[in-house]
């Protein structure tokens, strides 16, 4: 099945980046492809659905209870599985990749420098993070591998990656920004991916007008379909 689901991916590299990164990053195992649709199953419980039929989606939902979460790569069949499945929140993102090789400056203003963070800065994350609080998963990420800009032992911003392999969890203390912070831990991040042969992507909320010109300043290039989360909390 991986070789079919490669074939279906591969027809829109960067639409489906994050589901063909999850099959070369090993995060991920394929339990459905054929010439009409691919399912990942990414972390244990994100379930990532590409189709653009129908009656593959019929079959596709037939084949896996209520998932925790969907990454949905079709808009316009959001309302089925919505119907089906009833969740109470969907998010709509752009999905943007960094697809050259080059590495970028991670130059910072002087006085800052790069450090990761560690389990110690938990509760710095949790309090400074607008999207999420739950410890277990912050404590997960910055084990992963979260970069944080220092000012001396003060933490002016950090980024991470997400469980699925986005880059994300970016944060800018308000009285460092306006600094070219969040660029260069972006930068770090990105450089860090091309380290490991990884492609660097992102999804962004696509009211996030902010963020999109972040990820076009950094030379992300973004595809012309969205991906929506559904999920409960």
């Amino acid at each position: 099945m991986i070789t079919k689901a490669y074939e279906y991916l591969n027809k829109d590299r960067l639409h489906h980046i994050d589901m063909l990164e999850t099959l070369n990053r090993g995060i991920g195992e394929v339990v459905y492809a054929d010439d009409g649709g691919v399912v990942l199953l990414n972390t244990g419980y994100t379930y990532m659905i590409s189709t653009e039929s129908e009656e593959t989606l019929e079959k596709i939902c037939a084949m896996i209870k209520r998932p925790e979460l969907i990454a949905m790569h079709q808009a316009r069949l959001v309302p089925l599985l919505q119907e089906k499945y009833r969740y109470r929140h969907t998010m709509e993102c752009l999905q943007c990749a960094y697809l050259p090789d080059e590495k970028l400056d991670e130059k910072l203003p002087e006085g800052l420098e790069l450090r990761e963070l560690t389990p110690d800065n938990t509760e710095f994350v949790i309090k400074n993070y607008d999207h999420l609080s739950d410890e277990k998963y912050i404590i997960e990420r910055i084990e992963a591998g979260m970069i944080g800009a220092f000012c001396g032992d003060e933490i002016a911003g950090f980024i991470g990656t997400h469980a699925e392999g986005t880059i994300g969890m970016l944060q800018v203390v308000p009285e460092f920004r306006r600094r070219g912070i969040a660029y260069t831990l972006e930068a770090a991040m990105i450089n860090r991916m091309l380290e490991k042969n990884w492609v660097p992507h992102a999804h962004i909320v696509t009211t996030n007008s902010a963020s999109v010109r972040l990820q076009e300043k950094v030379g992300m290039v973004f595809s012309g379909e969205t991906v929506t989360w559904m999920y409960d909390e």
